[in-house]
């Protein structure tokens, strides 16, 4: 028996394709839906969730040289994300929180602390990932309190070894501005959400992955059989 086939042999054209798909839509729709159930409950009930709360501040401060373009906000903004990631994650707002909160890992407490930047705006994020809502909030309030206290130093810090008015008239200016930032004031508003696993790209991923395989299982039975 000649087991090599032309391609004509074995290509399905998109009428039959349909048809086939329509007579196994039932079985697609089970495979499908099994899928899709399986990858919502492993996400909702057997991996680990985390929780990230979030909170806004505003940071207030004058620009030292002339204006900004678009280009140089944007830098400026996305420095000054920086400088508050390092103080956020700095020794002394680790040291001072987990002082505060019982059973908290200065290293993973570092790992859980991210500030981000609002494009186009002195807004800034400042959030921090634990294992319940709850716990996420707390650690957010105690981190948000000691990330003041130590801006405050940073600050003062700061202002000891920035020049004159003099001398920034006289050697800075060429230089592109800067901002300084004076102080920063925290919004009331606390948002707490689920950030791992994300169960509805989970549920649609197990689901897409479902539909291919049945429909290519459907396609790969009916080919085999036509090589018999």
């Amino acid at each position: 028996m000649n087991n090599f086939y032309s391609m004509a042999d074995t290509t399905l054209t998109l009428k039959e394709l349909a048809k086939l798909i329509w007579k196994n839509l039932l079985l697609i729709v089970i495979v499908t839906a099994l899928f899709g159930s399986l990858a919502y409950g492993t996400a909702n009930y057997l991996l680990p969730a985390r929780y990230t709360a979030s909170m806004d501040f505003v940071a207030k401060g004058k620009i030292t040289q002339g204006g900004f373009t678009k280009w140089q906000a944007r830098s400026q903004n996305e420095q000054a994300a920086n400088g508050f990631q390092n103080i956020a994650i700095s020794t002394g707002v680790i040291d001072h929180t987990t002082n505060e909160i019982d059973n908290v890992s200065p290293a993973a407490l570092r790992k859980n602390i991210t500030v981000c930047s609002t494009p186009r705006s002195n807004t800034y994020t400042l959030t921090v990932t634990s294992s319940s809502p709850e716990k996420a909030k707390k650690k957010l309030k105690v981190v948000a309190k000691n990330f003041k206290k130590e801006f405050k130093l940073e600050y003062k810090q700061g202002r000891k070894a920035m020049p004159t008015k003099k001398e920034r008239r006289m050697y800075l200016k060429p230089i592109l501005p800067t901002v300084l930032v004076k102080s920063i004031k925290f919004k009331d508003k606390t948002r707490v959400v689920k950030s791992y696993p994300n169960v509805k790209f989970a549920a649609a991923i197990g689901t897409a992955t479902g539909f291919l395989l049945a429909t290519w299982g459907s396609i790969y039975w009916r080919l085999r059989r036509s090589y018999r």
